[in-house]
């Protein structure tokens, strides 16, 4: 009666440990391996009847029962080992149905075995010591539903083993004693079978072995308490990507983040990292830090995309070289955002120089103007007073020519800063280009071409003509200065167009327009265009590429376009030419003011 005895503890302990597992449900394994110590329970706790039993039919009547826990041992073991280790094709609802086909056809065929006998081919009752015993000779299904589950359980048993290489040293233990406790009743059967020790069935011994390793893992290495977490899973599950190579550089693993950042699948594994990462050389150039695990910063087109590469040696347990460990960060999003605020930055910093140049020159311009006055007074004063032919009427005159250029460079001063005097009414802007092409035509067709298109009607603005004029003029003549002789061409155009914010970024000034309609006036030229210095200072005021310029026509422009509440957006590549447009609002009004109405000193420019 020991067996009995061993088998009803063994039930025991596998109902145990099947409620243990049941109650911790949220680790991955739990539920199967809960199923699987309730059939081996059952499996137990039936071989335990069946000895008891007395008569034939009872014990064929267990026998039959007892594949309720028998025929499913094989595929949960399966899928528990599949489960707890993460195998990816556990979660293939197909693939599951299809592993209990088996065992659901050896419970049927067992139950019905005396219409056909093809899972037990004969059943004989021989004598035994304290009585008899029944011998059951395996049919065809028998030895098919056998092999059948030593596969799955050499499967699962494997791909448990193979989990106690990636696991930390807590979570081999687990996994050892749960091989250890489900391979020992598995060799037992088998020894049974194979009539190693003939007439003895060491199946319920093996089972009380792995009772009491299931009870030394739960309560020793805390079974089913701690999770076991594949660290390749938890690399894969990475937003950064990883990739490791050997000694030569040859890509040996990576995961999906890597393979999203360079482009490079499973497949490429074995070859030069840098035959198949279009960006690997530019991350190991020399001008990139040598200290080992400084980062390289690597632009990647389309995108742009910007990825943070970072290489650090790995080294074996005895410190040897081994190869190298590669992370990539993608700090896209960073990057863009720290672009962003330089170029935020750049904007205000901009806004503040221009801001100052505007005060000192509208300052400067009205006390020189004041000045101005009083010498245009007292000039014509004696020029009225002296004979026309006297030397007194000559230098008076002088004087006068002389204020009255001064008087222009204090009117393009005070345009730029804002506080020129401001006449607004209706104006129409096709009407006072086509007026100004045609003006400037004589002088500038000399050496170049001017031509002027119009897109289609255009509506009135609100605008002071005498400002708008002195605005085409300098953008006419400044084409004209950068064109080349006898070749050059200047196409002057305006027309309307809808604008909305997204276009407000590209403007060089005025990105606060607000949505609607506009009238633009587009100025362009081929000539030899304008490099980057070029054009980051052209509307500084006194800055002149010219050997006689004054620097203050494009600076004016600029203070008149701002006035008007309009934009300008201006493009240029060296040798390519220069492309001007210059929009104003239909929809604005602007108030008329005079020099000195923003509250500045000083009076009006002297006319």
């Amino acid at each position: 009666m020991a067996h009995v005895a061993a088998l009803l503890a063994s039930t025991v302990l596998s109902v145990w440990a099947a409620t243990i597992a049941r109650t911790r449900r949220s680790v991955p394994g739990s539920t199967a391996f809960s199923w699987l110590m309730l059939a081996v329970a059952l499996w137990s706790l039936t071989s335990a009847l069946h000895t008891l039993a007395d008569g034939r039919e009872a014990r064929v009547l267990i026998a039959k029962l007892q594949y309720v826990g028998v025929a499913p041992v094989g595929v949960l073991w399966l899928l528990f080992a599949s489960t707890y280790s993460r195998a990816a094709w556990t979660g293939d609802r197909l693939l599951r149905t299809i592993v209990w086909i088996v065992p659901a056809i050896t419970f049927l065929l067992a139950l019905t075995n005396e219409q056909h006998a093809f899972y037990w081919s004969a059943i004989e009752e021989v004598s035994a010591a304290g009585g008899t015993r029944l011998v059951y000779t395996g049919g065809p299904w028998y030895w098919v539903h056998a092999g059948y589950s030593y596969l799955l359980v050499l499967i699962g048993t494997l791909i448990l083993m193979r989990g106690l290489r990636r696991f930390p040293p807590p979570y081999r233990r687990q996994t050892a004693m749960i091989i250890l406790g489900a391979i020992v009743p598995w060799a037992g059967n088998l020894l049974y079978l194979s009539g190693a020790v003939p007439g003895v069935d060491l199946t319920p011994v093996a089972f009380t072995v792995s009772g009491a390793l299931f009870t030394l893992g739960l309560h020793r290495y805390r079974l089913f308490g701690l999770v076991p977490i594949a660290r390749d899973m938890v690399v894969d599950s990475m937003d950064d990507g990883v990739l490791v190579l050997d000694a030569q550089r040859r890509i040996v693993d990576l995961n999906a983040a890597a393979e999203r950042y360079t482009g490079v699948s499973s497949i490429s594994i074995g070859r030069p990292v840098e035959e198949v990462v279009a960006w690997w050389d530019e991350a190991m150039t020399e001008s990139r830090p040598s200290t080992e695990g400084q980062p390289a910063i690597v632009r990647v087109e389309p995108g742009p995309r910007y990825f943070e590469v970072k290489v650090l040696a790995v080294r074996d347990s005895q410190r040897r070289f081994a190869g190298w460990l590669v992370t990539i960060h993608d700090i896209s999003n960073r990057r863009r955002n720290e672009l962003e605020r330089y170029a935020f930055e750049r904007r205000l910093q901009e806004q503040q120089k221009n801001e100052s140049l505007m005060v000192l020159a509208g300052g400067v311009a009205h006390d020189f103007n004041n000045l101005l006055t009083a010498i245009m007074g007292n000039a014509d004063l004696i020029a009225s007073i002296s004979k026309p032919e006297s030397d007194e009427r000559g230098a008076a005159e002088a004087i006068l020519i002389g204020t009255h250029r001064a008087a222009d460079l204090v009117a393009k001063m005070l345009a730029y800063s804002g506080g020129g005097r401001v006449v607004a009414e209706r104006v129409d802007l096709d009407s006072l280009v086509r007026e100004m092409v045609d003006l400037l035509g004589a002088s500038v067709a000399r050496h170049c071409t001017l031509t002027y298109h119009r897109s289609g009607p255009v509506p009135q603005v609100e605008a002071d003509p005498t400002q708008i004029r002195q605005v085409v003029l300098n953008l006419i003549v400044n084409a004209a200065e950068a064109v080349d002789d006898n070749d050059g061409v200047i196409t002057v155009e305006t027309g309307r167009e809808t604008l909305d914010q997204s276009i407000s970024k590209q403007m060089t000034f005025g990105d606060q327009l607000q949505e609607g309609e506009y009238v633009y006036v587009d100025v362009v030229d081929n000539g030899s265009g304008m490099g980057e210095h070029t054009l980051a200072r052209m509307f500084d005021p006194f800055f002149s590429t010219k050997d006689q310029g004054r620097g203050l026509g494009m600076a004016a422009v600029r203070g008149i376009v701002r006035s008007h509440h309009a934009a300008l957006r201006v493009t240029s590549k060296e040798g390519q030419g220069t492309r001007f447009r210059v929009w104003f609002p239909v929809d604005t009004s602007i108030h008329s003011t005079s020099a000195a109405s923003d509250g500045t000193r000083g009076q009006s420019t002297p006319s």
